[in-house]
């Protein structure tokens, strides 16, 4: 299993891969360097993938790019950063794919992992966390959000095939011609679709519906999550005394998270939700004194906290905002890069919730849409749409996986 990403990327994975190995199987999970002991305290087998996937997102050019919601100079620095590792992320994947029956490779890394799994002839399962290949309904999320006639669409999905295979092509071919492989000028996506290649859409059926051209081969199984004994093996369960008693002690609280992405300057983010009404509960490392109404805590189970909150404050990570939608709370969508406009506009169609860029958050947008989140008929449609979420997600991707695995 390859996956190059923070770990929003690689949690999925390791989900996916605990249940694999409770049915028997053999799994490594081949991942940055940073995020090998997080892999192996969830009790799997992890090798590094050549990179650290923390020195640029937390680097002070990654960071300001970030902060600043500039998507785009952020992909251009991005790419020039995959241009210098890419050499010692190929080695490692080489090694990793070494005696493989099946590869499962997350989208950043499918490029590379389909020539190594062409290479050994075996099968190669995409696990994909948004709807990226090309399609009439839904245009590329990282090109625009609006809604376009089935035509442009589809133009739209060409043109980004076309601009990601330019950009990635010359790393696919070295890796090729380094196997002794033929070069090639189809697209990655391209082969993979004549060949019919399983690409499980990680996402819910609930906030994006099948799209009817794509066939049987990318099945949407749901949002995927790690169980409650890989949190424990984690240590990321429960909860402690302490914030238990701070969460009996008063209303429940709105809770404020924004993952692996960059929270700005600390002292800001303080003085933005000192000056809100309702208890805030913060996930984050920070170093701010904790005030009645503020508690601050460290990384959090959502499985058992979010239930415990009214609303989430969050950056539109998939899997963040599926914990949202699991424990029943609409969200404010404070998006950062990448998907997270995409799913901050999934829960705006549906009523559950409202996004924005982080780089445009202030004390009063934050306060208007924490605001918004609390109106109880937002409440009521995000309990209502909770109960129709997948909950068998990681069982029918790992179905999926063991159903490609026998036919390949």
């Amino acid at each position: 299993m390859m996956c190059v990403g923070s770990r929003g990327d690689v949690q999925p994975m390791v989900a996916l891969g605990v249940e694999l190995r409770g049915r028997g199987h053999d799994v490594t999970l081949a991942v940055p360097s940073d995020l090998v002991g997080f892999v192996q305290r969830a009790g799997l087998e992890a090798v590094g993938a050549g990179v650290d996937a923390r020195e640029f997102l937390q680097s002070p050019e990654g960071q300001r790019l970030l902060a600043a919601g500039d998507s785009r100079r952020y992909l251009a620095a991005l790419a020039k950063k995959r241009g210098q590792v890419i050499g010692a992320v190929q080695d490692a994947l080489i090694e990793a794919a070494r005696g493989a029956d099946v590869i499962v490779a997350t989208r950043l890394v499918e490029d590379d992992a389909a020539v190594l799994a062409e290479h050994a002839g075996i099968p190669l399962v995409c696990l994909h966390y948004a709807p990226s290949r090309p399609n009439r309904t839904i245009p590329p999320y990282f090109l625009t959000l609006r809604q376009l006639p089935p035509a442009l669409t589809a133009l739209a999905h060409s043109l980004a095939t076309t601009v990601h295979w330019r950009t990635i092509a010359p790393s696919v071919d070295a890796l090729r011609e380094r196997l002794g492989m033929p070069r090639t000028r189809i697209p990655t996506a391209t082969r993979l679709a004549r060949a019919g290649t399983t690409e499980i859409q990680a996402y819910s059926a609930a906030l994006v519906p099948a799209i009817p051209e794509w066939g049987v081969h990318r099945p949407i199984v749901g949002f995927m999550q790690l169980n409650h004994e890989a949190r424990v093996r984690l240590g990321e369960s429960g909860t402690n005394e302490d914030l238990d008693r701070w969460l009996d002690d008063g209303d429940p609280p709105v809770y404020l998270g924004f993952g692996s992405m960059p929270a700005a300057d600390p002292a800001a983010m303080r003085d933005l939700v000192r000056g809100l009404k309702t208890r805030v509960l913060v996930s984050a490392d920070w170093p701010i004194e904790r005030t009645g109404n503020l508690y601050v805590a460290g990384s959090l189970d959502h499985d058992v906290i979010l239930p415990r909150c009214r609303a989430a404050v969050h950056h539109g990570g998939a899997g963040t905002t599926a914990a949202a939608l699991r424990a029943g709370l609409p969200s404010l969508v404070c998006a950062v890069f990448g998907d997270q406009p995409f799913w901050g506009e999934r829960l705006r169609e549906r009523g559950v919730g409202d996004w924005l860029r982080f780089a445009d958050l202030d004390a009063r947008r934050l306060r208007d849409g924490i605001d918004a989140l609390l109106d109880h008929a937002v409440r009521e449609r995000a309990a209502a749409l909770a109960t129709r979420l997948e909950r068998d997600a990681v069982e029918r991707a790992a179905d999926e996986v063991i159903a490609a695995a026998v036919k390949g």
